[in-house]
């Protein structure tokens, strides 16, 4: 059990979208599968980044907009409390023939402002910091999930907008950037 390496598959399918399938293997527990449907659409509009646990929870809990805070800043002890996390139990647990949807992340930079004062409010003190951080489409129950199960890299889907930097500030060790059609035309066919 758990191999550090996501691995990844093609599937065609009689009469629907064709999809890529995820492997994510987990530190104490049989592999989960994830996926995403191809269309053209998506294709040439989505990036693929395989992200490190650690640094996209980061970037998560950096979100200036702070729009998922209590959830960002939980724990694997207060994620199962989460009000949909028994619907990402049953997600995970149909296995490879109906794998869970990758999360819909976005990256971005914002402009932190922060203000001390000295000596009882006089000698004001701004300071202004670049951060960087993900947001959330679609997918946090799922994430949290993985979280709390040791996941340590997991697939995501991000606009290409912002695609490659998420590659570059959060990408599991080893992995490569692609966009959703280079993937489909690079995996191997199930």
């Amino acid at each position: 059990m758990g191999d550090l390496v996501v691995t990844v598959c093609l599937e065609e399918r009689e009469w629907r979208e064709p999809r890529i399938v995820f492997t994510v293997p987990l530190p104490e527990r049989e592999p989960v599968f994830m996926s995403t449907s191809i269309t053209d659409y998506r294709k040439k509009n989505f990036g693929i980044v395989i992200v490190d646990a650690q640094k996209f929870l980061r970037l998560w809990r950096a979100d200036p907009y702070g729009l998922h805070r209590a959830e960002a800043n939980g724990t694997p002890e207060t994620w199962p409390n989460d009000y949909k996390y028994d619907r990402a139990v049953d997600g995970f647990s149909h296995g490879r023939e109906n794998p869970v949807p990758l999360a819909d992340v976005s990256y971005g930079k914002a402009i932190r402002t922060s203000v001390t004062y000295k000596f009882l409010r006089f000698c004001r003190n701004e300071r202004q910091d670049e951060v960087e951080y993900v947001a959330f489409t679609n997918g946090i129950t799922r994430t949290i999930w993985l979280l709390t199960q040791g996941c340590v890299a997991f697939p995501v889907k991000c606009g290409m907008s912002c695609a490659r930097e998420l590659f570059g500030a959060a990408a599991a060790e080893g992995t490569s950037f692609h966009l959703l059609g280079e993937l489909a035309e690079v995996a191997p066919h199930a």
